[in-house]
């Protein structure tokens, strides 16, 4: 039986990586990640098929991340590209996060983001999961953001949703 941790060291995953640039990427796996990574997919699986559904075992996991992979892996490297660069711009953009109109904060708070880290192993797994909300379910892409806590969970999926149609309509 193939573990989540064994899939993040499988050629199949690390070649996303390495397209990716590995370099970009710190590759000691926390236990901790791959909880998460479990979490979320049960989250998918809920939202899904409703809280009485048969928990997915660790290997039908794998199997869901290799299936992904297989049928998607071209527009899994282009999501995974073009949400970093998103995800920088907006941090550029809005350092503290957006804030309703009357309620900004001050010059003076303004947040200076330091990079420092790489990103997590995991994120493409993480990755994986939305683009799979966003190709196939995007009726309850807000519902999935609700779940793991995302201010203004239906504004952002509805920016997600427009962007996802932007990368994958435009050809931006």
């Amino acid at each position: 039986m193939e573990t989540i941790k064994e899939l993040l060291d499988n050629d199949i995953y690390l070649d996303i990586i390495k397209e990716l640039g590995v370099d970009n990427f710190n590759q000691d796996v926390q236990s901790v990640e791959v909880e998460e990574l479990k979490n979320r997919l049960r989250q998918r699986q809920f939202l899904l098929e409703g809280f009485n559904c048969k928990v997915l075992s660790e290997q039908e996991m794998v199997q869901f991340y290799k299936q992904m992979i297989s049928e998607y892996r071209k527009d899994i490297i282009l999501w995974s590209k073009r949400f970093w660069k998103y995800s920088d711009d907006i941090i550029e953009e809005y350092p503290d996060g957006e804030f309703p109109k009357g309620e900004e904060i001050s010059k003076e708070d303004v947040s200076t983001t330091i990079e420092i880290e790489k990103y997590s192993k995991t994120s493409i797994a993480l990755y994986i999961i939305e683009f799979d909300f966003l190709k196939n379910h995007q009726e309850i892409v807000a519902e999935y953001y609700k779940r793991l806590g995302i201010p203004r969970s239906a504004k952002y999926a509805k920016d997600m949703i427009a962007f996802y149609k932007e990368v994958f309509t435009l050809g931006i």
